[in-house]
């Protein structure tokens, strides 16, 4: 980043899992990520809003961690001060020194609520997928984070996977041949359910897997989904116990243009507790003229110790000792938040314009295609599975403002027609 613009100062909302490893023996992406890019002056102050003092002590036990790790002594400012306060972001947001942004690390149904109050304090924002889970939600946040000059965007990190930027140069090339099906399996195991026990109910297994692949597609092939069908296991649950699928099949038909073809995303939360890697997961990309076959649990990697046998991913996030022999943290998942941050300090440094990363990055405008995925997912769901229809020109890639207006004039209507 330039040095010639203030550094900013980041709010991180929430302190969970994907924050600092809490309920894990990890140590988390999003707060290594940041403590290494405040000793790489890329950041000024660190600030994080939990909801309660057991939260702020489990996060500090997990900063001492990362501290002794990466070999620094980063502090970092931490809300609530006392008690137990759901609403402690606020005050963090009004302490905050500008020139700030936030990353957004909470509960799905929390998204749009928290977004919203960060964007109107002026706050660019970053939000873990995904953005919303219905479209409504997704143009509020677009067309007030317009209103406000803010810049928000997506924390997808598949887009950063090499093994996916491959796939995505192959499809350019043309290499496949005209894409017709794309398959996808991805498990992760049961005790994933404990570490959001609190909250699970306000999800389900493809609204918190499923979506990272219905953005991939999207960014791989740049084509519109048209159509949605999915089922769960147990059936018979109404769209409110969507939560206790164990697996939800998911079938998107995608439309654009003369390009067509069907994707099935598999998503469950059955793999077994003692499986060498939490996640297992694969990508299969048919095409007329070839196939691409990504494994994206077995990269390669095994470690086996008296302790048991474990599939090690050393591209998503780790901790590695370079040539300077100074720890540091690396991978496509704190690359995608490194890049929010590089973003954040070109848009202060008026080296670039918002509209120029609204289709380069996973911004809200570009996220949309996900959530309406989403959406129909758990439409289609409470319909038993009927298909459900995806309204003609929800994606059109225009400016920004007429985006907005498109979608808000739209109030998109899907409708279940059963087959």
């Amino acid at each position: 980043m330039s040095r010639s613009v203030q550094a900013p100062s980041v709010l991180v909302i929430g302190a969970g899992m994907y924050v600092c490893g809490r309920g894990t023996d990890d140590i988390g992406t999003v707060l290594p990520t940041l403590v290494q890019a405040q000793a790489e002056g890329d950041i000024g102050e660190i600030s994080v809003a939990a909801t309660s003092q057991g939260s702020v002590r489990a996060l500090r036990e997990k900063l001492a961690e990362i501290n002794r790790r990466l070999e620094m002594s980063a502090m970092v400012r931490t809300y609530p001060d006392h008690g137990d306060d759901p609403n402690a972001y606020r005050a963090a947001l009004a302490d905050m020194s500008r020139p700030a942004c936030a990353i957004v690390v909470v509960p799905d149904h929390l998204h749009t609520k928290m977004a919203l109050e960060v964007i109107d304090a002026g706050l660019h924002v970053l939000v873990v997928k995904p953005l919303t889970t219905t479209l409504t939600d997704a143009d509020k946040l677009i067309g007030r984070a317009h209103a406000k000059g803010v810049y928000g965007a997506v924390e997808f990190h598949k887009r950063w996977d090499e093994a996916n930027l491959l796939l995505r140069q192959a499809i350019a090339d043309g290499r496949l041949g005209e894409l017709r099906h794309i398959s996808v399996e991805y498990g992760q195991r049961k005790t994933i359910q404990d570490t959001f026990a609190s909250w699970r109910r306000h999800t389900n297994i493809f609204q918190y897997l499923g979506v990272h692949y219905a953005d991939l597609i999207y960014f791989l092939t740049g084509v519109t989904p048209v159509r949605v069908s999915a089922l769960g296991v147990p059936k018979g649950m109404t769209r409110q116990e969507a939560w206790k699928f164990d697996a939800i099949q998911a079938l998107i038909e995608w439309k654009s243009g003369k390009m067509a073809f069907v994707s099935s995303i598999l998503t469950t939360w059955l793999e077994p507790n003692r499986a060498s890697a939490m996640s297992d997961q694969r990508i299969r990309v048919l095409g007329t003229l070839g196939r691409y076959d990504s494994d994206q649990k077995h990269r390669g990697v095994q470690v086996v110790t008296d302790a048991g046998v474990e599939d090690v991913n050393p591209y998503f996030s780790q901790l590695y000792r370079g040539s300077n022999e100074r720890m540091g943290i690396e991978g496509y998942g704190p690359r995608s938040i490194q890049q929010f941050l590089q973003d954040v300090c070109a848009l202060n440094g008026g080296r670039v314009q918002l509209s120029e990363l609204t289709w380069t990055r996973p911004t809200f405008q570009d996220a949309l295609a996900s959530t309406v995925i989403v959406e129909a997912v758990n439409e289609s769901l409470s319909q038993g599975g009927a298909w459900v229809e995806i309204e003609p020109g929800c994606f059109e890639r225009e400016d920004a403002p007429a985006r907005v207006g498109a979608a808000r004039a739209r109030q998109r209507r899907m409708t279940a027609n059963a087959r």
